[in-house]
């Protein structure tokens, strides 16, 4: 008799087995990395709206508002950024005291508007008293947007002239 080729049920099963136990250990980890990748994604396409807006100001010398956390159409002075599904929008001011940045929510945050100079001015939404709608402009020393998904987190930081960047770690208790 010749020798037998091939694989037994048993073993197919057992190799199957393994298998399935290395893909479910990795699964946990692949939703962290997706998740981590959705908000990298998300930080970029902000970033990327808030730096048209502040260039289209310069360019064509008039003001630009982009609207945060809100769905339209864009129009020549106007553009709309809002939140993908799953992720939260949070802004937070920060002053400089005892040598540390401190930071502090800000509620309502509905626009960013650009200047003709590329500078920043944030506005917040708010109701007052007698039910009626208010906009209330911000001090801008430093504003920073949180993206985040739960325990995944990233920065956008607008400075009072403009600038845009991008961070992995919020600026809250780091040195000024």
């Amino acid at each position: 008799m010749g020798k037998n080729r091939g694989f037994t049920l048993i073993e197919l099963l057992v190799t199957i087995a393994v298998f399935a136990i290395i893909a479910m250990m990795a699964a946990p980890s692949f939703k962290a990395v997706r998740a981590q990748q959705k908000i990298d994604y998300s930080t970029k396409d902000l970033e990327k709206v808030l730096l048209q807006a502040r260039y289209d100001a310069i360019l064509h010398r008039q003001r630009m508002m982009v609207n945060l956390g809100q769905i339209g159409t864009s129009s020549t002075n106007t553009l709309y950024w809002s939140v993908p599904d799953e992720q939260t929008l949070s802004f937070k001011k920060f002053v400089c005291t005892s040598n540390k940045w401190q930071g502090t929510l800000i509620d309502g945050v509905k626009q960013l508007i650009f200047a003709t100079d590329g500078t920043a001015e944030l506005f917040r939404g708010y109701t007052d008293d007698d039910g009626n709608a208010q906009r209330q402009k911000q001090e801008l020393s430093s504003i920073e947007v949180i993206i985040s998904n739960g325990n995944t987190s990233k920065y956008v930081e607008i400075s009072p002239l403009g600038k845009i960047t991008t961070k992995d770690q919020s600026r809250q208790d780091q040195e000024c």
